[in-house]
């Protein structure tokens, strides 16, 4: 089955059969390569104990492939049309459930602790996914997602032009890993960019200790001008004083761009903010 669902021409004959016409809008671009599937199948590792969500089974090609090595899958696909499809591939493993629905809307918390969330992300909601895991980590131990190769390079980019609001955010509260790139070569349909293999682990705790309402009303003030000094955007925001008042407590340069602080200084910088009651 594995194999089947890897070909080009199988997955092209199934969606023929069932009359499916995939759909731009909800980033359908199924994997069909399985030497990239079997990467996915290593950056995970599963075991009979592991809960896991699939996010975007699609017709189930990782479904089918993870099914045997985890002890409860639930492949959540928002697509009516393939449900059909996922059900006939998924038919001979009991321990996955198939979940109808849009991924943002489920709370992880009812399918269990510790889970593993896996997925081909639909490059549009990438973001969204990553802030949810953000929001309720409490449910989540790992996962492991192909994006777009871009946003995957700047997930892990040290502070700097290259860092994002989205990647200090989640790395406050994950390690993040980028594995391999993905080739757009090996989905079908291909995808106009190629895209990034990459891994989170839960912290075991926080890398700041800001409250995480502080911690993200900071990044949103300060990333909304990234390339202006962070003495300028505190004086925009408050004034001339308390932000010449602020870099000097927190030891900055004011020429120092938002940007480039890192994970620690951006914790610092919440942390003032909040005790001054400006968030």
């Amino acid at each position: 089955m594995m194999e089947k669902l890897t070909t080009p021409s199988v997955v092209r004959r199934i969606l023929c059969q069932y009359g499916v016409s995939l759909q731009k809008s909800l980033g359908q671009h199924f994997l069909v390569d399985a030497n990239v599937l079997q990467c996915i199948l290593e950056a995970i590792p599963a075991s009979a104990e592991d809960r896991v969500i699939e996010i975007g089974a699609g017709i189930g090609t990782l479904t089918v492939a993870l099914a045997p090595q985890v002890g409860k899958l639930f492949a959540v696909e928002i697509d009516p049309r393939l449900i059909p499809i996922l059900q006939e591939n998924v038919s001979p493993f009991p321990n996955v459930k198939i979940v109808h629905a849009d991924f943002q809307d489920l709370k992880l918390a009812e399918f269990g602790e510790d889970l593993v969330i896996v997925g081909n992300l639909p490059y549009g909601i990438t973001s969204e996914v990553l802030l949810k895991l953000v929001r309720e980590r409490g449910s989540v131990s790992r996962a492991v997602f192909t994006v777009q190769w871009e946003v995957g390079e700047k997930l892990v980019a040290r502070p700097g032009p290259n860092t994002t609001r989205l990647a200090v955010h989640l790395r406050a509260y994950y390690e993040v890993e980028l594995l391999r790139k993905v080739s757009r070569t090996v989905f079908f349909p291909p995808p106009e960019v190629d895209g990034a293999l990459v891994r989170l682990f839960r912290l075991p705790s926080p890398a700041i200790t800001a409250t995480e309402e502080a911690f993200a009303r900071t990044l949103a003030l300060a990333f909304q001008q990234r390339r202006k000094t962070l003495r300028h955007i505190l004086a925009k925001h408050f004034s001339a004083a308390l932000a010449e008042e602020i870099l000097k407590e927190l030891e900055l340069d004011p020429r120092i761009r938002a940007e480039a602080l890192d994970i620690q200084q951006w914790d610092q910088l919440a942390l003032a903010l909040s005790a001054r009651g400006l968030l």
